[in-house]
């Protein structure tokens, strides 16, 4: 896994460095968004940022990094406050930073006619998350057993791959700001040793992009 990780970082480093020596222009993306993770089945917040190399018009070669928190919790008993019952849960918080290389495709021909300048967007990279479970200390009414508080904390990496659909909308004529929507799929598979989580899923975001 080491050394396809390695060959994949050196294949994005030769390519930014040949997209840098042709690519006339550049630009900034931020995106704000929701993605959806399998195993936990839950969506998240996901804030993206793109350095872009533009080609041409039609051909984008990019990096893109950012930040993919969600949280879920699980019921692990019932315990007695007061008068009544009450269901015990353990948290756990998933802090996730996918790091890919980007090819982007645009249609600016067809802005004329769509009103918008569709893209597809493939990526491909590693990703690294930091999983947090924490449970409070109690004494579960159904059984009478006690439980201890408990906190781990795990780091999981895995190879990542996404592909995205959108379309951008410039306000005016004039203007250098570019605003666009995108929705798409993200490959995660994630491990840390024998565990395993897939973090896949559905991913929508709103962005903008700005020259440099």
């Amino acid at each position: 896994m080491k050394r396809i990780s390695f060959l994949i970082f050196s294949l994005i480093i030769m390519i930014i460095a040949s997209s840098t020596v042709f690519a006339a222009n550049s630009e900034l993306n931020g995106t704000l968004g929701t993605s959806y993770a399998d195993d936990p089945a839950k969506y998240g917040l996901d804030i993206s940022l793109h350095y872009n190399w533009l080609l041409d018009p039609y051909f984008v070669t990019g990096l893109e990094s950012g930040f993919y928190w969600v949280k879920w919790d699980r019921k692990i008993g019932v315990k007695q406050q007061g008068s009544v019952y009450v269901d015990v849960k353990a948290d756990t918080n998933a802090y996730l930073i996918p790091m890919m290389f980007n090819a982007q495709v645009r249609l600016p021909n067809l802005k004329d006619k769509l009103y918008v300048t569709p893209f597809v967007t493939i990526g491909l990279g590693y990703s690294f998350m930091i999983l947090h479970y924490s449970q409070p200390d109690f004494t579960d009414s159904n059984t009478g057993k006690s439980y201890n508080a408990d906190s781990i904390t795990k780091l999981f990496s895995g190879l990542s791959w996404e592909l995205f659909f959108g379309a951008s909308l410039k306000p005016a004529a004039d203007s250098k700001v570019d605003f666009y929507a995108e929705a798409g799929y993200r490959s995660l598979p994630l491990k840390s040793g024998d565990l395993e989580l897939d973090m896949s899923g559905l991913v929508i975001r709103l962005g903008v992009r700005y020259p440099l």
